[in-house]
């Protein structure tokens, strides 16, 4: 209480939440400052941090914010006794994309031909996903004003969104600093010009290039060395950047401006693709069951115990089963920033399960091979469009199951002969066999990036985490990972007959 505050979050830490309470005896406050981590998982990094002078005198108000991609990283205050009130002074964290993302090299410079005539209105916006990269002009000292050639190029793959006008960016003859939002670029400039004042109010329109989701812009920096008075100017920023703003001074001696402009450096990174697959390749079932599912039984009887000569009789229904075949898998998945910007994520099944199983337990005593392949083959392809931003992790897990019907039908014949003087019982007995099989899906993923290319293997690692798949990934391929699921079936087997003769009160055979 009435000491010095100075506290600075450190590292990659912004202020994220302050709490204060206050001591009437000594008529000051205590500060608990939270801090939270602004890099992203290492994908920016507070590159400067600076002081600023006092935002506040004593009994006034406080309203100040951090510049252009800036963060409050800290405070420093001081208590005056005699007035009981606290000066304070902030510190100022500038936020720009971490060193290790490569800087990317935009295309090369179309200039435009003359905008504007002589004391007339200028307005450019600057076509498609195109941006402004620099600035050409030639000044007339009889009509005090100049014409203006404005230079624009591309980057492949980028969407630069644009942004409506700004508000007028200087009065006349008043200083002029202007810069974009964060990541985002000049794309647009109007002016008009006024003959008593002999200078221009521009307007600026700016377009986000983060909407690609491949491109970042770095914190800007102004150019240093000014156009001359009443001279030609041109500048053009470096080809790893962009212009994202305008600082102007005007000179009433000479009716002209000083100009000097912004460049934010362009840097690539992989976040986002335009495209995902996630197929099946193979599957392998390396544990396999064969059991019971059901019993069907159809009987007749003859009484020849009068007769005088042999007969026949036979049963020649067929004995039918239906079954439901069922395949089931689990997914565990989470919704993250990637999916949320991803255009289209397609997860395919199309595969085919061919199982084998072998016994050599009798039936009815009587021992026996048995080897039969079933198949199953099932499509399941979906595609789902995502057009929503949600920052907010969303994880489920699904349990989907897939079912097809299999009529087992045994149409065997059974038949006998009944000896004269004899009373006989035909039966005819079906068993029918499932499979139980536990099996493991070999897929793979595969991405398309926003400019087209196919996404590397690291890149798909990240989106593989990021998504909260518990697997285990491991590279097939340069642009192909690979993963394994579970996945449990139960499918039709076989069935078999067995002709049963009773003789009318004990057994004798088949």
């Amino acid at each position: 209480m009435d000491g010095l505050l100075n506290y600075k979050c450190g590292g990659n830490y912004g202020i994220t939440g302050l709490q204060s309470y206050h001591w009437n005896s000594r008529e000051d406050r205590r500060f608990n400052i939270k801090c939270c981590d602004v890099s992203n998982n290492g994908d920016y990094a507070i590159s400067t941090v600076y002081q600023t002078g006092y935002v506040n005198e004593y009994d006034g108000k406080i309203n100040f914010k951090c510049g252009y991609m800036e963060v409050l990283v800290g405070l420093y205050s001081h208590h005056d006794n005699h007035k009981e009130d606290r000066r304070f002074k902030l510190y100022c964290g500038r936020i720009a994309p971490a060193d290790n993302l490569k800087a990317a090299k935009r295309n090369s410079v179309d200039w435009t031909n003359w905008l504007n005539d002589w004391d007339r209105a200028l307005e450019f916006t600057a076509p498609g996903n195109s941006f402004i990269v620099g600035f050409d002009s030639h000044h007339d000292n009889h009509r005090e004003d100049r014409r203006w050639k404005l230079g624009t190029a591309t980057l492949d793959g980028a969407i630069c969104e644009e942004n409506g006008w700004s508000a007028p960016a200087n009065g006349y003859d008043d200083t002029m600093d202007y810069l974009c939002p964060a990541n985002h670029a000049l794309a647009g400039a109007k002016s008009s010009h006024h003959n008593h004042h002999e200078d221009r109010i521009w307007w600026f329109r700016c377009c986000d290039l983060s909407k690609s989701g491949i491109y970042l812009l770095k914190s800007p920096l102004l150019s240093s060395q000014p156009n001359n008075l009443d001279g030609r100017l041109f500048y053009e920023c470096a080809q790893d950047s962009v212009i994202s703003g305008a600082f102007s001074v005007h000179s009433n001696s000479k009716e002209d401006r000083h100009w000097l402009f912004y460049c934010s450096q362009v840097v690539k990174i992989s976040s986002y693709f335009k495209e995902i697959s996630d197929v099946v390749v193979s599957t392998e079932c390396p544990v396999i069951t064969s059991g019971v599912v059901d019993k069907k039984t159809a009987s007749m009887s003859t009484d020849g115990t009068n007769a005088i000569r042999d007969s026949n009789m036979e049963i020649e229904d067929c004995l039918e089963l239906s079954f439901e075949n069922q395949v089931q898998w689990t997914e565990s998945t989470c919704k993250s920033e990637t999916s949320a910007h991803t255009k289209s994520y397609t997860s395919s099944v199309s595969h085919e399960w061919s199982v084998t199983a072998s016994a050599t337990t009798g039936i009815y005593g009587v021992e026996a091979s048995l080897e039969t392949s079933y198949s199953l083959a099932l499509e399941d392809s979906k595609t789902t469009e995502d057009t929503t931003e949600n920052s907010e992790e969303q994880c489920s897990e699904n349990t989907e199951v897939s079912t097809t019907s299999t009529t087992m039908s045994n149409c065997k014949i059974c038949s006998t002969t009944v000896p004269s003087g004899s009373c006989v019982v035909l039966k005819k007995v079906v068993t029918y066999r499932k499979i139980t099989a536990h099996c493991e899906d070999f897929r793979e993923v595969s991405a398309t990036n926003i400019d087209g290319s196919k996404a590397e293997y690291k890149d798909l690692v990240i989106f593989f985490k990021e998504i909260g798949m518990k697997s285990s990934p491991y590279k097939v391929g340069p642009h192909t990972l690979g993963y394994r699921t579970e996945v449990d079936m139960e499918v039709a087997h076989d069935h078999q007959a067995a002709c049963i003769i009773d003789r009318c009160g004990g057994e004798t055979g088949e």
